[in-house]
């Protein structure tokens, strides 16, 4: 019973919308109005700045990480369903949040909250590579999708059967909650992010 409470919890807290209780509070406007039409940190960076999406980001990973770390330290290596259990439900509240009409964002920051969660030092690897990789192609969908699959990959290698399926399972998640984008890359119109080496490259060409 307190297993089936902790998933619960997840999924609830997962789906506390962030983005748009931050529009809507201090805005007047619900974010998925504008731009993308998506209530995560990037398309509210586009409309309001970078402070907050610094906000709606930060709690977007908190989202994953504080229910993903309990019940790593209270269910790993004995549970360890409830454990990716626990994970699938953050993403899958932030993606279809119970608190905003099941319309939520695409998962990245939650999904990284939820790797922090599991294992720390695997989630800063992926946080540099999609960094590194807003840098050197300035398209955020893209790197955020790469950086998630690769450690995913690595998991797949390394892990317990679980942890492969679980983490397959949200990276497959993100993938379909990029399909838009996907198809934007494909015609080459998905949007650019200007910062850093790609503006450093622009003044010089």
């Amino acid at each position: 019973m307190q297993e089936i409470l902790l998933i619960v919890a997840s999924y609830l807290i997962g789906s506390i919308p962030s983005g748009v209780w931050y529009s809507k509070i201090f805005h007047k406007v619900d974010v998925r109005q504008l731009g993308s039409g998506n209530s995560g940190g990037t398309n509210v960076g586009r409309n309001f700045g970078s402070l907050a999406a610094i906000c709606v980001i930060t709690v977007d990973v908190l989202k994953g990480w504080l229910p993903m770390a309990y019940a790593y330290s209270h269910y790993a290596g004995q549970e360890d369903l409830v454990v990716m259990l626990t994970g699938i439900a953050c993403v899958l509240g932030h993606a279809y949040p119970i608190w905003a009409n099941f319309k939520g964002g695409k998962i990245v920051a939650t999904s990284i909250g939820v790797l922090l969660g599991y294992h720390f030092t695997l989630a800063l690897v992926q946080v540099a590579l999609l960094l590194a990789l807003i840098l050197t192609t300035s398209i955020v969908s893209l790197a955020s999708m790469t950086s998630y699959c690769l450690v995913v990959s690595w998991i797949i290698l390394t892990d317990p059967p679980l942890y492969k399926i679980g983490f397959t399972l949200i990276a497959l998640l993100m993938i379909y909650r990029h399909r838009q984008n996907i198809q934007r890359l494909v015609r080459g119109e998905e949007r650019h992010v200007s910062f850093g080496l790609n503006k450093a490259k622009k003044k010089k060409s």
